[in-house]
């Protein structure tokens, strides 16, 4: 079945405008189970695929290292590696430490090299691109101590220095913990990064608690702790009615969901609009301003992500299996579904199923990717 969407082609490197930094995106959530990790692994794999002469390197600050573990080869391979491949967010920070009692030295030092705490990803999974790194956080929980904010900001310039030193072409992803109130690593990725891309659930409900963290940026952005930006809003895990694209209040939507998500996605809709409007949330969303329209700041600023299917999503985890590559898999092996056997359980897929779910999310990256280029 042809599809133009198949296809994941390389940029041409001539396209690009060459830095050292390209871009730097933290996935951040008031709780857990939003999509971060979902979202950050598969557009890190798609802009790594269709950006061959770019580095695409994560940094998962989540306690958990769900992103770590995904990378790696899926929850079920991650049991069986060794501990040397996890912890290198903690390895860089004590490596810092270790140099001298204040930081100074390492702080101050023009020698520091993030990408020597960088894994090749490919190296440990064979479904991800050669292109793609990974500083991890570790796969198992341990107590975070407070990092006082001038320590803070001197590790975060110092990682973005590293990189803008480098002689490749850099693009940084980081994952997070869900939090209202954030970490001490969430608080590093919010330094290290100018956007943030925002997942929640289509609720009421979703939105109190996650009008609460936006709070707690806006407050940080004010005293200058961080100058992070809402790059983009996504409503994810929309139950879908059709699968036809409709156009919602000016909103192009690639789906089309029920009529009650509709009118819920219009009630919280209005409110993040008045939210982008009141001046004392001013620069909190970089499409937002009292004067913009609210139609042109939804557009811009929203996305609306359908539920994906389970058959696809849990291999996805499993098998730390991007959904770049398994419709790659598919093109390849000319059949009409695919099974994915992890540990215990063998999932099946249809073609449309899968081709449902790579649409969806290669949407979504290529919104994001035009969103980055405007904003920089």
């Amino acid at each position: 079945k042809a599809s133009a969407l198949v296809s994941c082609p390389p940029v041409d490197a001539a396209s690009q405008s060459a830095m050292p930094l390209q871009s730097a995106h933290v996935f951040a959530s008031h709780i857990g189970h939003t999509g971060k990790t979902t979202l950050c692994f598969n557009m890190a794999c798609y802009y790594a695929k269709r950006h061959a002469d770019v580095k695409v390197l994560v940094m998962d600050f989540a306690e958990e290292g769900d992103s770590t573990k995904r990378l790696l080869g899926g929850v079920d391979a991650a049991r069986g590696k060794v501990d040397e491949l996890y912890g290198s967010v903690f390895r860089l920070l004590s490596d810092a430490e270790s140099k001298s009692s204040g930081l100074t030295s390492w702080l101050w030092s023009s020698d520091i090299d993030i990408t020597a705490h960088a894994l090749q990803v490919a190296q440990h999974n064979p479904h991800v691109p050669d292109n793609l790194f990974l500083v991890s956080s570790g796969a198992w929980p341990r107590s975070e101590d407070p990092l006082p904010e001038d320590r803070r900001k001197q590790i975060g310039k110092k990682i973005k220095e590293s990189l803008e030193r480098s002689r490749e072409t850099w693009k940084l992803f980081c994952d997070t913990d869900g939090d209202r109130r954030p970490s001490p690593f969430t608080m590093l990725a919010y330094s290290l990064c100018p956007f943030a891309v925002v997942p929640l659930h289509l609720s009421k409900a979703d939105l109190d608690r996650t009008e609460t963290m936006l709070g707690m940026m806006n407050e940080m952005r004010k005293s200058g702790e961080i100058s992070t930006q809402v790059l983009l809003m996504v409503w994810n895990m929309v139950k879908s009615q059709k699968d036809e694209p409709i156009e919602h209040k000016g909103l192009m939507l690639p789906f089309t969901p029920s009529k009650v998500s509709l009118d819920i996605l219009d009630a919280c809709n209005k409110r993040i609009a008045g939210m982008a409007k009141d001046p004392s949330f001013a620069g909190l969303f970089v499409r937002g301003s009292p004067e913009t329209p609210d139609v042109e700041f939804l557009r811009s600023t929203i996305a609306v992500m359908r539920q994906l299917a389970d058959n696809v999503l849990k291999p996805a985890e499993e098998l730390g299996m991007p959904f770049v590559h398994m419709i790659d898999t598919l093109e390849a092996s000319g059949k009409k579904q695919l099974k994915f056997a992890s540990a215990d359980v063998t999932y099946t897929a249809g073609e449309d199923v899968v081709r449902g779910v790579d649409e969806a999310v290669r949407n979504l990256s290529l919104k994001f990717e035009a969103m980055t280029v405007d904003a920089r």
